[in-house]
Protein backbone atom coordinates (compact mmCIF):
# COMPACT_ATOMS: atom_id res chain seq x y z
CA UNK A 1 0.00 0.00 0.00
CA UNK A 2 1.39 3.91 -0.51
CA UNK A 3 2.28 5.60 2.20
CA UNK A 4 -0.39 7.69 3.47
CA UNK A 5 0.84 11.38 3.91
CA UNK A 6 -0.95 14.13 5.98
CA UNK A 7 -0.66 17.38 4.25
CA UNK A 8 -1.51 19.52 6.56
CA UNK A 9 1.08 18.53 8.83
CA UNK A 10 3.56 18.36 6.13
CA UNK A 11 2.83 22.30 4.94
CA UNK A 12 2.96 22.80 8.94
CA UNK A 13 6.40 21.28 8.85
CA UNK A 14 7.70 23.50 6.07
CA UNK A 15 6.22 26.28 7.87
CA UNK A 16 7.91 25.80 11.00
CA UNK A 17 11.05 25.58 9.01
CA UNK A 18 10.89 28.35 7.50
CA UNK A 19 10.43 30.22 10.80
CA UNK A 20 13.77 28.43 12.05
CA UNK A 21 15.48 29.78 8.46
CA UNK A 22 14.11 33.34 8.90
CA UNK A 23 14.96 33.76 12.56
CA UNK A 24 18.71 32.86 11.93
CA UNK A 25 19.19 34.02 8.04
CA UNK A 26 16.48 36.89 7.82
CA UNK A 27 14.00 36.78 4.98
CA UNK A 28 16.17 38.26 2.49
CA UNK A 29 19.19 35.84 3.12
CA UNK A 30 16.55 32.77 3.20
CA UNK A 31 16.36 30.22 0.21
CA UNK A 32 14.28 27.65 -0.88
CA UNK A 33 16.53 25.16 -0.45
CA UNK A 34 17.53 26.55 2.99
CA UNK A 35 14.08 25.69 3.94
CA UNK A 36 14.01 22.40 2.41
CA UNK A 37 17.00 21.65 4.47
CA UNK A 38 15.46 22.50 7.55
CA UNK A 39 12.24 20.52 6.86
CA UNK A 40 14.10 17.35 5.85
CA UNK A 41 12.65 17.53 1.84
CA UNK A 42 13.32 18.59 -0.96
CA UNK A 43 12.57 21.77 -2.57
CA UNK A 44 10.26 20.32 -4.96
CA UNK A 45 8.02 18.93 -2.43
CA UNK A 46 8.43 22.59 -1.01
CA UNK A 47 6.84 23.92 -4.84
CA UNK A 48 4.54 21.37 -4.47
CA UNK A 49 2.85 22.41 -1.14
CA UNK A 50 3.66 26.27 -1.82
CA UNK A 51 3.29 28.43 -5.05
CA UNK A 52 7.16 29.54 -4.20
CA UNK A 53 9.67 31.70 -1.93
CA UNK A 54 6.75 34.07 -1.26
CA UNK A 55 4.42 31.94 -0.25
CA UNK A 56 6.56 30.05 2.15
CA UNK A 57 7.48 33.25 3.98
CA UNK A 58 3.54 34.11 4.72
CA UNK A 59 3.09 30.85 5.95
CA UNK A 60 6.11 31.32 8.49
CA UNK A 61 4.34 34.51 9.13
CA UNK A 62 0.70 32.42 9.64
CA UNK A 63 2.70 29.98 12.21
CA UNK A 64 3.97 32.73 14.22
CA UNK A 65 0.79 34.55 14.35
CA UNK A 66 -1.50 31.66 14.84
CA UNK A 67 0.80 30.49 18.32
CA UNK A 68 -0.02 34.19 19.66
CA UNK A 69 -3.67 33.62 18.62
CA UNK A 70 -4.12 29.96 19.72
CA UNK A 71 -2.67 30.92 23.32
CA UNK A 72 -5.62 33.69 23.22
CA UNK A 73 -7.83 31.41 22.38
CA UNK A 74 -6.99 29.02 24.90
CA UNK A 75 -7.39 31.52 27.68
CA UNK A 76 -10.88 32.31 26.75
CA UNK A 77 -13.05 32.17 29.67
CA UNK A 78 -10.02 30.98 32.25
CA UNK A 79 -9.30 34.47 33.37
CA UNK A 80 -9.97 35.26 36.93
CA UNK A 81 -8.92 38.90 37.01
CA UNK A 82 -6.51 41.54 35.40
CA UNK A 83 -3.42 40.10 36.37
CA UNK A 84 -4.10 36.96 34.48
CA UNK A 85 -5.05 39.03 31.71
CA UNK A 86 -1.45 40.76 31.70
CA UNK A 87 0.25 37.19 31.98
CA UNK A 88 -1.32 36.17 29.17
CA UNK A 89 0.27 39.00 27.16
CA UNK A 90 3.60 38.53 28.59
CA UNK A 91 3.32 34.88 26.92
CA UNK A 92 3.32 37.45 23.24
CA UNK A 93 6.87 38.63 24.23
CA UNK A 94 10.59 37.01 23.28
CA UNK A 95 11.05 35.21 27.27
CA UNK A 96 13.23 32.30 24.88
CA UNK A 97 15.14 31.44 22.18
CA UNK A 98 11.41 30.14 20.80
CA UNK A 99 10.48 33.65 21.21
CA UNK A 100 13.30 35.25 20.35
CA UNK A 101 13.11 33.30 17.16
CA UNK A 102 9.35 34.22 16.54
CA UNK A 103 10.09 38.30 17.50
CA UNK A 104 13.05 37.96 14.70
CA UNK A 105 10.46 36.85 11.84
CA UNK A 106 7.64 38.98 12.99
CA UNK A 107 10.05 41.53 12.35
CA UNK A 108 11.42 40.48 9.14
CA UNK A 109 7.87 41.02 7.92
CA UNK A 110 6.94 44.61 9.47
CA UNK A 111 10.22 45.80 7.39
CA UNK A 112 8.73 44.63 4.18
CA UNK A 113 5.09 45.53 5.32
CA UNK A 114 5.97 49.08 4.99
CA UNK A 115 6.28 49.01 1.32
CA UNK A 116 3.91 46.63 -0.02
CA UNK A 117 0.43 47.07 0.67
CA UNK A 118 -0.45 43.17 0.18
CA UNK A 119 1.67 42.16 2.49
CA UNK A 120 0.63 44.94 4.86
CA UNK A 121 -3.26 43.94 4.52
CA UNK A 122 -2.34 41.02 6.00
CA UNK A 123 -0.55 42.26 9.25
CA UNK A 124 -3.07 44.64 9.74
CA UNK A 125 -5.71 41.30 9.48
CA UNK A 126 -3.59 39.34 12.09
CA UNK A 127 -3.40 42.58 14.64
CA UNK A 128 -7.35 43.09 14.35
CA UNK A 129 -7.49 39.03 15.59
CA UNK A 130 -5.20 40.21 18.31
CA UNK A 131 -7.32 43.17 19.51
CA UNK A 132 -10.58 41.21 19.01
CA UNK A 133 -9.10 38.59 21.22
CA UNK A 134 -7.98 41.15 24.09
CA UNK A 135 -11.19 43.22 24.05
CA UNK A 136 -13.38 40.23 24.59
CA UNK A 137 -11.14 38.75 27.49
CA UNK A 138 -11.63 42.88 28.78
CA UNK A 139 -15.41 42.54 28.34
CA UNK A 140 -15.67 39.30 30.77
CA UNK A 141 -13.33 40.69 33.25
CA UNK A 142 -15.67 44.04 33.51
CA UNK A 143 -18.62 41.65 33.69
CA UNK A 144 -17.11 39.89 36.41
CA UNK A 145 -16.32 43.18 38.45
CA UNK A 146 -12.73 42.47 37.72
CA UNK A 147 -11.90 45.94 35.99
CA UNK A 148 -14.06 48.93 35.58
CA UNK A 149 -16.58 49.34 33.31
CA UNK A 150 -15.39 52.76 32.34
CA UNK A 151 -12.58 50.94 30.82
CA UNK A 152 -13.08 51.01 26.68
CA UNK A 153 -12.16 47.67 25.95
CA UNK A 154 -10.93 48.37 22.10
CA UNK A 155 -8.47 51.25 23.17
CA UNK A 156 -7.22 49.03 26.46
CA UNK A 157 -6.75 46.15 23.63
CA UNK A 158 -4.89 48.73 21.40
CA UNK A 159 -2.95 49.90 24.37
CA UNK A 160 -2.16 46.41 25.18
CA UNK A 161 -1.01 45.43 21.76
CA UNK A 162 1.37 48.87 21.54
CA UNK A 163 3.03 47.82 24.72
CA UNK A 164 3.65 44.20 23.95
CA UNK A 165 4.73 45.56 20.50
CA UNK A 166 7.36 48.17 21.85
CA UNK A 167 9.02 46.08 24.29
CA UNK A 168 8.91 43.11 22.12
CA UNK A 169 11.14 44.97 19.58
CA UNK A 170 13.82 46.52 22.77
CA UNK A 171 13.97 43.08 24.08
CA UNK A 172 14.05 41.62 20.38
CA UNK A 173 17.25 44.10 19.15
CA UNK A 174 18.84 43.72 22.97
CA UNK A 175 18.29 40.33 24.86
CA UNK A 176 21.16 40.82 26.65
CA UNK A 177 19.64 43.79 28.69
CA UNK A 178 15.96 42.56 28.57
CA UNK A 179 15.70 39.07 30.09
CA UNK A 180 12.27 37.62 30.48
CA UNK A 181 11.94 38.31 33.92
CA UNK A 182 12.95 42.08 33.43
CA UNK A 183 10.65 42.40 30.35
CA UNK A 184 7.38 40.38 32.66
CA UNK A 185 8.32 42.72 35.34
CA UNK A 186 8.46 45.85 32.32
CA UNK A 187 5.05 44.98 31.07
CA UNK A 188 2.91 44.63 34.47
CA UNK A 189 4.40 48.22 35.01
CA UNK A 190 2.88 49.46 31.68
CA UNK A 191 -0.39 47.61 31.36
CA UNK A 192 -1.90 47.82 35.37
CA UNK A 193 -2.93 51.35 35.29
CA UNK A 194 -4.86 50.52 32.05
CA UNK A 195 -6.84 47.48 34.05
CA UNK A 196 -7.82 49.32 37.07
CA UNK A 197 -10.23 47.64 39.61
CA UNK A 198 -11.26 50.26 41.59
Amino acid sequence: MPKKIDHDARRKAIAKAAVTVIGVNGIDNTRLIDVAREAKATTGSITHYFEGKDAVMLAALDHVAQKILHLQRGAEGTMSDATDLIELSTLALPLDEDGQRDWRVWLSFFSRAVGDPSLARINNAYYDEFRAGLATAICALQKAGKVLPRVDPIVTADSIITAVDGLGVRAALDPARWPAERQKQQLHAMLSPLLPTH
